[in-house]
């Protein structure tokens, strides 16, 4: 019948042939499906950087501790007592434990 039929771009398509109906509507990957499957690649993300923040913020801590130590053992080698060696042990473990964390963290997080 040759007023029955669809006009437009899919005429051939969605026309008469009852095998080729539903061939117009076309599947979309996007959209929530991807959604849902980078939602762990996102969490692990959010994860991953509170860690970092947590870490960083326990060197922090650690190097205001350190500071805090240098001073004491600083003003007590001005009173005339000698250096008590296991704190500049822990002072320097201190340094070497916090710095260079808070170097790469600082770095990745606000530079790259």
């Amino acid at each position: 019948m040759p007023g029955n039929e669809p006009e437009g771009p899919l005429a051939a398509v969605s026309g008469g042939c009852p095998r080729h109906r539903g061939a117009g509507r076309l599947y979309s990957p996007g959209g929530c499906g991807c959604a849902l499957l980078m939602a762990p690649v996102v969490a692990l993300g959010a994860g991953i950087a509170l860690v970092l923040m947590g870490m960083a913020a326990v060197a922090l801590l650690g190097f205001v501790i350190a500071i805090v130590l240098t001073v004491r053992e600083a003003r007590r080698a001005r009173a005339g007592s000698s250096a008590r060696t296991g704190m500049v042990v822990l002072i320097g473990a201190l340094y070497l434990l916090c710095v260079p964390y808070l170097a790469f963290f600082t770095w990745f997080w606000f530079i790259d």
